[in-house]
């Protein structure tokens, strides 16, 4: 099948076979493992025993082993081959923070051994068994690991409310969740679109705002119960009290403008709110707290309390009476007062409250649970105000971002910035820098960059008056400058022009995005003479890292459904799992993409759709029968233009709502293309001496061109794909540029001049169009650097 054989190029095109053999392709990776000679052949029935497991969890893990071992497990007390021993006696209750969640794993010669504290300990491991048999079919490698997780908290929010996701979606993301060690299901259920879990007490919530589709209390009790036994945490999310227009379509009364109101089809933030002043609110919110804590079981509730737009609460006459009642002197300490009300209930109900970064304040108690959006320096002061805290800046999964982009994300505050030396040979420039965007305010900051008299630069920026960061690898690349750094958007490349003594000219990719940049100089001069003063971020106490408990992906779903659900949570989720599970010191961004590609293969094996949800997709959009390898080509050559860069353009052409269309060829593909990492892999490793790496990336270039008049065909001859007809004219300019280059990089190097033309050329080639980008561009672009003089 296609998607086997492209797993195979992925391996090869970037990956050498003995690399491959280097460690095991786990993914969390374990924190200590040992690997010896030989190996463990699995027979056909293999004697099994297991002590202090409850019946049901049992049940699962002996059939997801026997299915992964592909043998027949049978008890045998006595000659038992697969041993699982639980110190702690028989123990399903519903998992808890905290709980101990370390194994330790043997194989040698007489089988294969399990010891873990408790039965969460013996489930991670059960999951490192299957993919270490995964990955060595029917004969497992002697090993000796031991392992347990950095982080309690690792979790993976699904948005239900803006599109609502079916029972066997949710159902296959839990089995993903186990399988890499994941242990907090974030359920986002209530928002502007939508309503979707059954109120008894307030029943026009699910019967006016709901479209007919939500989780009945039965539903819900069943996927928490099958979590609980993959040992999994189910956290519901109530928001309170914005992100209302379900609330305001079904009880009015309870919002703080009359109305009338709809349920809301487009995306977005918009203008209910509950009112704070009205005791009927209160009333209504511990009903809610009530029969959500009768279904959900986990300690936390979270109430969402984010992007309050307070142009309601200024406008009523009520609200302005309760604030001057209760010495309220803004809508900011309106919502402190009104969270502290909210907590109290949580509080009688036996729950604890979680919230965004916008509910944080002193006056709360500090067993409220903090998720951060908003990015480190909010987490930060979270944690060094006492108060637990969760980082989901750079885990937004709806975003299509790189999975390396995600893998650098790191939890804790490091207190790495290093203040520059200025001697009076050094050099400095000061720039002011603005970009537009397609929806919402201009990105803009100012950064510095200082040279020193041996040729070495250290740059500093500030971007929407955050904290200043350090610029990474700055470098020159004929007439420009680039560094980069990663922020809340994704990694920020700057590609500029410094050279006028006015203005910037250039880009900034935010991810695979193209943005204009404009800008001025501030300043420049050498030595300390007015040197700009770079303010170092705020110190992080070390001692405040044991309050940030860990992270959660996000997926919001305005532009996700169900059918595709899987191809944009999976693989990379698994490499956000080992951010969160493994040692901070794992950061070998060649290593992970190794592990990756296995996985990506690992993750169908487990009940994951998203090889079967880009298959079905790509059926959709041709006639019945027609051979769907062109459009696998296309897919490992272009990628979903990244950031929100998808959800802007929708917004610019009236189209951000929920009737629009999430059933064209963009929306099956996955987050990123596998085969440019595996490409661009490659070309790092071209060298003037050896052209072993050029000869391959000439042979991957040569078998997509292979693929363009099947390409061209296919599209043509059919109406869904007829749009990107001149997507296909491109890339076939963009491999003709690829192969130009290889055969110029094997003759000769590239000059300056010829290389500002191809760069040009690529550059025009790399625009969004259809909302997706080249991604052979920006490889093309790496092989004209690496083949330059």
């Amino acid at each position: 099948m296609k998607k086997t054989l492209l797993f195979t190029s992925l391996m090869c095109a970037g990956l050498s076979m003995s690399a491959l053999a280097a460690a095991p392709a786990l993914m969390p990776y374990p924190a200590k493992l040992s690997q010896q000679q030989g190996y463990f052949s699995l027979p056909a029935t293999i004697g099994f025993s297991v002590s202090q497991m409850g019946d049901a969890r049992l049940a699962l893990l002996k059939q997801q082993l026997q299915q992964s071992l592909n043998t027949q497990l049978v008890d045998n007390n006595h000659a038992a081959s697969l041993q699982i021993h639980v110190k702690q006696s028989a123990n399903a209750d519903y998992p808890a923070l905290g709980d101990d969640e370390s194994y330790s794993l043997k194989i040698n010669s007489q089988g294969i051994r399990i010891d873990a504290a408790t039965e969460l300990g013996a489930l991670r491991a059960a999951q490192t068994l299957r993919q270490l048999a995964f990955e060595h079919q029917g004969k497992l490698p002697f090993v000796s690991i031991e392992d347990s997780p950095r982080f309690p908290w690792r979790g993976l929010m699904i948005d239900s409310a803006r599109h609502f996701m079916p029972l066997d979606a949710i159902y296959r993301q839990l089995d993903g969740m186990a399988s890499a060690k994941l242990n907090v299901f974030h359920w986002h259920l209530t928002d502007d679109q939508g309503w979707r879990l059954e109120s008894k007490t307030y029943p026009k919530l699910q019967e006016l705002a709901s479209d007919g589709l939500y989780y009945t209390q039965d539903d819900i009790r069943k996927v928490v119960d099958y979590a609980r036994q993959l040992g999994i945490r189910v956290v519901p999310e109530f928001d309170v009290p914005g992100h209302a227009s379900a609330i305001a379509t079904a009880y009015p009364e309870l919002i703080s403008q009359p109305g009338p109101y709809q349920l809301e089809r487009h995306w977005g933030v918009f203008e209910p709110l509950l009112d704070p002043s009205n005791p009927k609110v209160y009333a209504f919110i511990d009903a809610m707290v009530g029969e959500i804590a009768s279904l959900f079981p986990d300690p936390y509730l979270h109430i969402g309390g984010d992007e309050i737009n307070p142009k309601q609460w200024q406008q009523s006459e009520s609200v302005a009476a309760y604030m001057t009642e209760h010495k309220l002197a803004d809508h900011h300490e309106l919502h402190t007062h009104f969270n502290a009300k909210v907590q109290k209930i949580l509080a009688r109900h036996g729950k604890k409250m979680m919230g965004w970064d916008e509910i944080f304040h002193p006056d709360l108690p500090k067993d409220i649970m903090i998720q951060s959006w908003q990015g480190l320096d909010s987490l930060a002061q979270t944690a060094m105000a006492g108060y637990q805290g969760l980082l989901s800046t750079g885990f937004y999964i709806d975003q299509p971002q790189k999975t390396a982009y995600h893998y650098r994300n790191e939890p804790i505050p490091a207190n790495d910035f290093v203040v520059p030396k200025i001697s009076n040979d050094t050099q400095w420039q000061q720039w002011q820098f603005e970009m537009p965007r397609l929806k919402g305010s201009a990105v803009k900051g100012e950064f510095v960059i200082f040279t020193q008299a041996d040729g070495s630069r250290q740059g500093y920026i500030q971007v929407n008056k955050q904290q200043t960061r350090m610029l990474n690898d700055i470098e020159t690349l004929g007439s420009l400058t680039r560094f980069w750094l990663d922020t809340w958007m994704g990694p920020m490349q700057f590609e500029v022009s410094l050279n006028s003594t006015e203005n910037i000219d250039g880009r900034i990719l935010i991810g695979n995005s193209p943005y204009t940049v404009r800008g001025k100089q501030l300043g420049s001069g050498q030595g300390n003479n007015n040197a700009p003063q770079v303010v170092k971020p705020t110190y992080f106490e070390p001692q405040s890292a044991d309050n940030i408990l860990g992270g959660e992906a996000t997926i919001w779903s305005e532009i996700i459904t169900g059918d595709n659900l899987d191809l944009r949570i999976w693989p990379r989720l698994y490499a956000i799992a080992e951010r969160f599970w493994s040692a901070k010191t794992l950061t070998d961004k060649d290593e992970m993409y190794r592990r990756l590609a296995v996985m990506h293969e690992y993750g169908t094996k487990v009940g994951l759709a998203y090889a079967d949800q880009q298959q079905a997709g790509f059926a959709s959009l041709v006639s019945k029968g027609t051979d769907l390898s062109p459009l696998y080509t296309l897919a490992e050559i272009v990628e979903q233009a990244q950031y929100y860069t998808r959800h802007h353009i929708k917004f610019q052409a009236d189209a951000y709502h929920h009737g629009e269309r999430l059933d064209r060829f963009v929306d099956f593909l996955p987050a990123e293309s596998l085969a440019l990492v595996a490409l661009d892999s490659t070309i790092s490793q071209i060298k003037p001496t050896d052209k072993t790496a050029l000869t391959k990336v000439d042979e991957t270039l040569s078998t997509w061109q292979q693929q363009l008049p099947a390409m061209r065909e296919l599209v043509n001859a059919n109406s869904e794909l007829l749009p990107l007809a001149p997507v296909v004219a491109d890339i076939e300019q963009t491999l003709q540029l690829s192969r130009q280059l290889v055969a110029n990089c094997r003759n000769k190097a590239i000059s300056q001049a010829e290389g500002e033309t191809l760069r040009n050329q690529l550059w025009q080639l790399a625009e969004v169009r259809q909302e997706m980008v080249i991604g052979l561009a920006y490889s093309a672009e790496r092989l004209l650097e690496r083949c330059s003089n």
